[in-house]
């Protein structure tokens, strides 16, 4: 007779069931990456029964909670001071810290993106609050788990609102899940392209809360002398909506040339690069596509001489269509791509150009098309 599993306690851990984004913002602009986190942030606080927040820092902002709300925020904590108008790690983290440290109950969940900002301001937030962080997940859900481990007798027991803070590991060939359900918060930081953002709604309401600022002398350690950003020519990968990318199976580093002629055949289009190019350095490395570059989403994904290795694939599987071109019939790249092209890419990239320039000028009634 097989032995009776015995029930366990349910074990709720204090928080206020609040899912709470940490935006980010440059030059009064919302970053994208917190309006995926926000999407994201609505489907966790939904199945809490709870409501989600966004914070946001900087100065002359105040335009900025009206689109926060749109796009899901119930409620947006502002703090709009002249001594948040540029990102410095210490003082938003005690703007932060402050915010959090005054809810009678912690948060449930709190997110911020895996960027500059993101890494370098969780850990201190996590550190401070002595609570779990899961680091560049790239699904998050809400579950129960069940604690067996009788190492920790105090421990035992059901927690019912856990946050799975999922993400790839052992080269992507896997995914974790990884819990945290002892203290709230419970932290992740998420890839910036992998959420959907929420369809926005400007008729939406929701509460603006004004944040009390009371920065230390201790919060300014370092001093920010002069900010220069750097102007980028063209449209950025991650916001393009076709992207050509090479690989090594370009052979020299002048087949970027080719493939930036076959981008100038779309609008709205970007090139992307592979690890491996940019590692012997023919493109840079804002180009580069993958597990330790960008996450994109576009509507077309051309991979030209790129074999597919599970780092580069995780970082653009989930474009609307891929299309690959390669001379290896064997390339794991087909396994997944929507259409497939065996070939020399510098026979096969000519051809499209020629069709694609032969099909804009047909649109635009410069010549006369023959009916048969």
């Amino acid at each position: 007779m097989s032995e009776l599993k015995p029930t366990l306690k349910e074990i709720i851990t204090p928080s206020n069931k609040e899912v709470i984004v940490i935006g980010e913002q440059i030059n009064g602009e919302i970053k994208p990456v917190t309006l995926e986190l926000l999407g994201i942030g609505k489907d966790l606080a939904n199945k809490l029964n709870g409501k989600l927040s966004c914070v946001i820092l900087g100065y002359n902002i105040h335009s900025l909670p009206s689109k926060l709300i749109a796009y899901g925020a119930d409620t947006v904590y502002l703090a709009d001071n002249k001594l948040l108008e540029n990102y410095q790690t210490l003082p938003y983290r005690r703007v932060i810290i402050d915010l959090l440290s005054g809810f009678p109950l912690p948060p449930h969940i709190l997110l911020l993106g895996s960027t500059t900002c993101g890494r370098d301001l969780a850990p201190r937030i996590a550190a401070y609050f002595e609570t779990g962080l899961t680091a560049d997940c790239t699904e998050l859900d809400i579950g129960p788990y069940e604690h067996t481990n009788k190492i920790d007798p105090e421990k035992l027991g059901l927690y019912p609102n856990c946050l799975y803070a999922i993400r790839p590991s052992f080269g992507e060939s896997l995914k974790a899940r990884i819990l945290g359900p002892w203290k709230n918060p419970q932290m992740a930081t998420v890839r910036p392209g992998i959420m959907l953002p929420l369809k926005p709604d400007f008729n939406r309401k929701g509460n603006i809360e004004n944040i009390m600022i009371n920065l230390k002398p201790e919060d300014y350690r370092s001093e920010i002398l002069e900010v220069i950003y750097e102007v980028s020519k063209g449209v950025s990968i991650t916001e393009a909506d076709v992207v050509i990318a090479g690989g090594f199976g370009l052979g020299k580093s002048e087949g970027f040339d080719l493939l930036r002629e076959l981008a100038n055949c779309f609008n709205h289009s970007a090139i992307g690069a592979s690890r491996k190019v940019v590692d012997v350095g023919w493109i840079p490395y804002k180009h580069q596509v993958g597990q330790t570059g960008k996450t994109v989403r576009p509507k077309l994904y051309i991979a030209c001489g790129i074999s597919g290795a599970i780092q580069h694939r995780v970082g653009m599987n989930k474009s609307n269509l891929i299309i690959a071109i390669n001379k290896d019939i064997d390339a794991p790249i087909f396994k997944f791509a929507h259409h497939g092209i065996v070939g020399d890419l510098y026979q096969i990239i000519p051809e499209f150009i020629t069709q694609l320039k032969l099909i804009k000028y047909n649109k635009e009634d410069k010549i006369l098309v023959k009916q048969d």
